[in-house]
């Protein structure tokens, strides 16, 4: 009843505009349509997207003619719009247009004009028949499928998408038909994927350590960095075996959850050694109990010194184990006598000398040694010679007497014949 209401009231605005014309109405002629008087406005047809669809009714008579254009949508049996009226003067056209929203799919659109006066007209020329496609638009995004790369708009590329035209799903990784947010089993290997810490991979279902490799292919499952192969007294599935919170690799007693480190390597943990670094200090009494400290070693040079001679006192062969010597101090008596490896000095009295060395290493903690030597006279020498002198031919004198093959062999006596006298 509407439509019927809305054509009758443009044929009657057509009317009226045509009362107040000086165009003299004809009693009859052709009303036609042609293929190339119909067209839309765009070539790509997209659904829901509206489209205006144009027709211009030709009059090849010598006298202007009325009559009205339908456009028919016959694949749905629908018209399109309402009835359009034309006023076409005469050897002259009239064109209107209707705005269609159209529907996906193929349709068969027919575009028809009914001239008011029958008279003289060929209906052979009246209907013109346009199929058309409209283009799906899944998103409803105003682009048409075909041109669209996201059809779902799921941010998913079309070519990336095993589920193209469903915003809810993009990937199939069993390929089951099922996309992965509605499959309870993504990779389909039984277990469900609330189960299953590796539920895009058929191999696996664990990954202990959490480093995306399951633990089918993974060398070292928890991650402690102890090869799986290698972890025979500890657990491959715990980092920390002894849950003392510190990682197997990391522990020297995995197994032992009282301790973890062994700073002397002594085979006692720290927490039982009283001496953490075996310098014979008790931790107690050890303000760096887990360093070693400086080792002092000291070269005095020849075995004699004499006054008036230097006397080179070398300490730079002294270490730190477990760190560097940084410093280093020769005292006497509280008295700072130099600060190198090396220290000379030279003494001008005999007698016992003494003399404190503090070295430092690079944590802060020292070690104080006395160097003791004997500084000797230039008159000792000289009494030391002689005595050698005098000891040494005391005991060529003892070798000489005593030995045996140092003694005299006595002269044997030449025994002679003497010649006897005969008796006449």
């Amino acid at each position: 009843m509407a439509k019927s209401l809305k054509t009758l009231s443009a044929t009657a605005l057509t009317l009226l505009i045509l009362s107040f014309s000086p165009v003299t109405l004809a009693t009859g002629g052709d009303l036609y349509l042609s293929d190339e008087d119909v067209y839309f406005s765009t070539d790509s047809l997209v659904e829901n997207v509206p489209v205006m669809i144009y027709a211009s009714a030709g009059n090849n008579s010598s006298e202007d003619l009325l009559g009205t254009i339908k456009f028919w949508n016959t694949t749905e049996d629908i018209q399109i719009s309402s009835d359009q009226p034309i006023s076409a003067l005469a050897n002259s056209t009239d064109t209107v247009f209707v705005t269609w929203t159209p529907p996906a799919g193929t349709h068969q659109i027919s575009i028809t004009v009914y001239p008011w006066e029958s008279e003289g007209d060929d209906t052979s020329n009246n209907t013109v028949w346009e199929t058309v496609t409209v283009d799906y638009d899944t998103d409803n995004d105003g682009v048409g499928n075909t041109d669209d790369s996201d059809d779902d708009n799921d941010g998913y590329p079309d070519y990336e998408d095993d589920f193209s035209l469903d915003p809810s799903e993009w990937t199939d990784t069993d390929g089951d038909g099922t996309g992965n947010n509605a499959d309870e089993d993504d990779d389909n290997d039984g277990t469900p994927d609330t189960e299953d810490e590796m539920p895009l991979d058929y191999e696996e279902t664990l990954d202990t350590d959490g480093d995306g490799i399951g633990n089918n292919k993974d060398s070292d499952d928890d991650g402690d960095g102890i090869l799986d192969s290698e972890e025979s007294s500890t657990d491959p599935l715990e980092e920390d075996s002894d849950q003392d919170g510190h990682s197997d690799s990391e522990d020297m007693f995995p197994m032992d959850s009282e301790e973890w480190d062994d700073y002397d390597n002594d085979g006692i943990g720290d927490n039982a050694d009283m001496d953490d670094d075996n310098d014979g200090l008790s931790d107690d009494d050890d303000e760096y109990d887990q360093n070693a400290g400086p080792v002092i070693q000291v070269y005095t040079g020849i075995p004699f010194h004499f006054t008036g001679d230097d006397v080179l006192l070398d300490a730079s062969n002294s270490y730190d184990k477990d760190g560097s010597v940084e410093l280093f101090e020769w005292t006497k008596d509280g008295t700072v006598l130099g600060s190198e490896a090396i220290y000379t000095a030279t003494y001008l009295e005999s007698g016992k000398q003494t003399l404190q060395l503090t070295v430092t290493d690079d944590t802060g903690e020292s070690r104080t040694e006395t160097i003791k030597f004997r500084v000797y006279s230039k008159g000792f020498l000289i009494f030391l010679g002689l005595l050698i002198i005098i000891l040494l031919c005391l005991a060529f004198h003892v070798i000489y007497r005593y030995s045996p093959r140092a003694k005299k062999v006595k002269p044997v006596k030449k025994v002679t014949k003497r010649k006897r006298k005969r008796k006449k």
